[in-house]
């Protein structure tokens, strides 16, 4: 009898020890897998996608022409005989005036071209917003077969940097794809990520690529891998993004990949709507940019707030974010009268 429980006890501890080695093993393989794998096997992490967008694109969608719009001091509304309400007007001046520091906001629907804007033309720190217009310039030269995306960067300290991302942490020799960079930087926000693709590929086909859009900002420079933004430029490079979603499967996966992000300040206040962005935050600035994909009208919402204040810059974006919604609730409301 003594034997018999003794190695049933025997049995039980040793089940237990070969669960617990199998579950450390797939924690440290999982580790591995997403940070320090020296040949680069993450790509299906990445296109695991929560989100799909494509049942949300609409091919027949007309770009609305920005560079034209003609905004005044205050919130200007162009191309549509909707007005905000007064209360909600009141509040949102009230808000903007009380925070006592720069901040901008717009709207770009997507489905008639109606825009709201305000303090368009300011410009503000990108922070990471500009892995967005940097990744579009990439997967568009992908697309044209300029660049092979499975092609591999071998990871140095020389193109280390502190902030946000996880490659930081690998060891020096991983190699990464330079999908798997793309991935990092807009869904991680990995700065290491954004580093190596810049110095990599450079700025000049970038540059020429925003100045096919008409933005004022954005522009980079073969030291500087940041750069200054405003609402207007944001919501250029955006239209175009939309737009390069149907005209290219890798449009697609790239639309994928930014509604997957791991900072998205859109699904905190809105997150019963699927959204893609690509947010970012400096030494002064908070963005948000992006698409928020409404069923009835999609639209691009750009929204920025400089450090100051009664609140913080983060705390006012959001607030900017609901502002946004607020409005586009009602202009809804309006055109299904």
């Amino acid at each position: 009898m003594k034997s018999t429980k003794l190695l049933l006890f025997t049995c039980f501890n040793l089940l237990i020890c070969l669960i617990t080695v199998v579950i450390c093993t797939s924690f440290n393989q999982e580790s591995s897998y997403a940070i320090n794998e020296k040949t680069t096997r993450i790509t299906n992490y990445y296109n695991d996608s929560l989100f799909d967008v494509s049942d949300h694109i609409d091919d027949t969608f007309k770009p609305v022409d920005i560079n034209s719009k003609i905004y005044g001091d205050d919130i200007t509304i162009l191309d549509t005989n909707f007005r905000i309400s007064e209360d909600l007007l009141n509040t949102i001046n009230e808000d903007i005036s009380n925070y006592g520091q720069p901040t901008s906001f717009y709207i770009v629907s997507l489905r008639d071209g109606m825009t709201i804007g305000y303090n368009v033309d300011k410009y503000f720190e990108t922070a990471s917003s500009i892995k967005a217009p940097y990744a579009l310039y990439l997967y568009k030269e992908i697309a044209n077969g300029n660049i092979d995306k499975s092609k591999k960067i071998v990871y140095t300290k020389d193109f280390y940097k502190t902030g946000t991302g996880v490659i930081k942490n690998s060891e020096e020799g991983t190699e990464y794809t330079i999908e798997d960079l793309i991935n990092y930087s807009l869904q991680e926000s990995d700065n290491v990520a954004h580093n190596m693709l810049h110095k990599t590929f450079g700025v000049t086909g970038y540059n020429n690529m925003l100045r096919s859009l008409g933005a004022k900002y954005l522009y980079l420079t073969p030291n500087n891998i940041w750069s200054y933004t405003s609402s207007r430029s944001a919501a250029l490079v955006w239209q175009e993004i939309y737009k390069f979603s149907y005209e290219s499967p890798e449009g697609i996966n790239f639309m994928n990949i930014l509604a997957n992000g791991k900072y998205n300040y859109f699904k905190e206040i809105i997150p019963n709507k699927l959204s893609a962005s690509k947010t970012g935050f400096a030494s002064y600035d908070v963005v948000e940019t992006g698409i928020v994909f409404d069923d009835q009208y999609p639209y691009i919402a750009i929204a920025i707030a400089n450090k100051g204040g009664s609140v913080g810059a983060y705390t006012e974006v959001l607030k900017l974010i609901n502002y946004i919604n607020d409005i586009m609730n009602e202009y809804i409301e309006f055109n299904n009268k």
